[in-house]
Parts: C-alpha cells; sequence; structure tokens
C-alpha cells in the first residue's frame, strides 16, 4: 500500500488525479457541515455566548480552507500536467517532421541535371548511366532497366541496362508480358513494391566485406502516352517512401524518352 502511494505520487497525472479526487471530497464534506451549522449552533454549541460558537465556526472554517486550497493544488497540477504532455507531443511531433525531411532529402535529384546527363551521352552508354543515378539515389543494391518490345511475334521486356546484376553467360534477360513479375507489371501497367522478397528472388549482393541480401524490391511500369514502354527493377536494403519510388519513375520516364530518341 506504502509502495504505492509513493509511486502516485512521484507521477504528476497520478497526483493531479488524487488531489482533484480530495478536493471532490472536500466539497462534499463542506456542504455538509454548512447544512448541519444550525443543528451544531444550537443543539451542540449552546449558543449562549459567541464565545461557544468558536468551537463550531473554527471547524467550517478548516473544512472549507483546506477545500479551498486542495482546490488551487487541483487546477495547478492540472495545468502542469497538461503543459508536459502538450510539450511531449510537440517534441514527437518534431521529432516525425524533421525525420520526414531527412527522407526528402535523401532521395532527391534534380531533374534537368539528371536529364543533361543522360544527354551527354547515347545508347547503351546513356541508359547505363541513367540506371547508375537512379540507384544510387535509391541507395540501391541491384537494378534493371527493361525496354518493352517485339521478339518472334511476342511482346517481350527485354533488359537493356543492370546495375550490380549477376547475369548468366549469354548476359541477356527478357520476360514475356505475364511472366514474372517483371512481365506481369509491363502486361498489367501496375508498379508493384514488395517489402518482403520471395525465396531466391534476387542474388546476394557481393562486396569486399561480405555478402547480402537485399530486402526491398520495387518494379514500375514507365509509360509513354499511357503504354508501358519499360520497367524499373530495384532492389534495396532500406524502405523507399513513396516520394522516392515517385522521383525514381520521373527519372526512368525520362531515361525512356532519351533511349526513344536514339
Amino acid at each position: 500500500m506504502t509502495k504505492r502511494f509513493l509511486q502516485t505520487i512521484k507521477d504528476p497525472q497520478r497526483l493531479s488525479l488524487l488531489v482533484a479526487v480530495l478536493f471532490f471530497v472536500g466539497i462534499l464534506f463542506s456542504f455538509y457541515f454548512l447544512f448541519t451549522l444550525p443543528h451544531d449552533l444550537v443543539f451542540k454549541g449552546g449558543m449562549t455566548t459567541s464565545g461557544l460558537a468558536t468551537a463550531v465556526y473554527t471547524k467550517l472554517f478548516i473544512v472549507v480552507g483546506i477545500t479551498f486550497l486542495l482546490g488551487v493544488a487541483a487546477i495547478n497540477f492540472s495545468n502542469k500536467v497538461k503543459k508536459e504532455i502538450i510539450v511531449f507531443k510537440e517534441k514527437v511531433s518534431d521529432l516525425g517532421v524533421e525525420q520526414a525531411t531527412k527522407d526528402e532529402q535523401i532521395f532527391t535529384i534534380d531533374l534537368q541535371t539528371f536529364k543533361n546527363s543522360i544527354n551527354n551521352e547515347k545508347g547503351s552508354k546513356a541508359l547505363h548511366l541513367g540506371l547508375n543515378s537512379i540507384c544510387k539515389l535509391l541507395q540501391a543494391g541491384q537494378g534493371a532497366f527493361y525496354i518493352i518490345q517485339n521478339s518472334g511475334g511476342k511482346k517481350v521486356a527485354e533488359l537493356k541496362s543492370s546495375f550490380a546484376l549477376q547475369l548468366g553467360e549469354n548476359g541477356s534477360l527478357q520476360f514475356e508480358l505475364g511472366e514474372g513479375l517483371v512481365g506481369q507489371v509491363a502486361a498489367s501497367g501496375k508498379s508493384v513494391y514488395l517489402d518482403e522478397l520471395p525465396e531466391g528472388y534476387t542474388n546476394f549482393i557481393t562486396s569486399g566485406l561480405g555478402m547480402a541480401a537485399p530486402k526491398f524490391l520495387y518494379i514500375a511500369a514507365i509509360k509513354k502516352d499511357n503504354e508501358v514502354k519499360a520497367v524499373l527493377e530495384v532492389a534495396t536494403f532500406t524502405h523507399l517512401n513513396e516520394a522516392a519510388r515517385k522521383q525514381s519513375e520521373e527519372l526512368a520516364t525520362l531515361l525512356l524518352e532519351k533511349n526513344l530518341m536514339n
């Protein structure tokens, strides 16, 4: 019991509630003593002289005074707790805004700067430079850029440029529309973002520090005149927010337009 009481005193919210309850109890006692005052004066006090009424009045004034002090304390504690909660919420809000700002700053690149950089190159070099810039922007471990074209009377998404992607001996890769995730995105025109990759979907990324597998996958349908003309595929170790995914599509669209011009 003593331990709970000490915990209540240390907790501003609990202490504020306790003082408010005591304040309410004090009000009830005050009403009771005021209601019984005439009875006490006549039948208990004997009120033949003013001195006999002193004890009765003193009791009443003590109760009313304590009630008043409890009321003031309850108001002060309530205001203090409210301020602490507001300050805490403001700090949490500031941290959230700060983190969101950082996220936006991480995934930011000037579209005109990107466009100028790829315009200085031609063909596969432009695609390679553009894809590398997108992957570095998204902090991607692997990336691929596919162009939709006809092959043997069928439309396929053919790999035209890759980033840190381990290919087979022939070095080529293509998907028929509807085949695999890349083919599904090319066929439906709807981008896909996965925060849990299918087992074995990507190869391990090897560096001087060891090997690791990406955790997030983003496959974007890149359109021209409302028709899917290319597919961007990136695998990352960190979550990509909506702003990052949207900007990567904008950059990939510029890359597609550059390829169509060649």
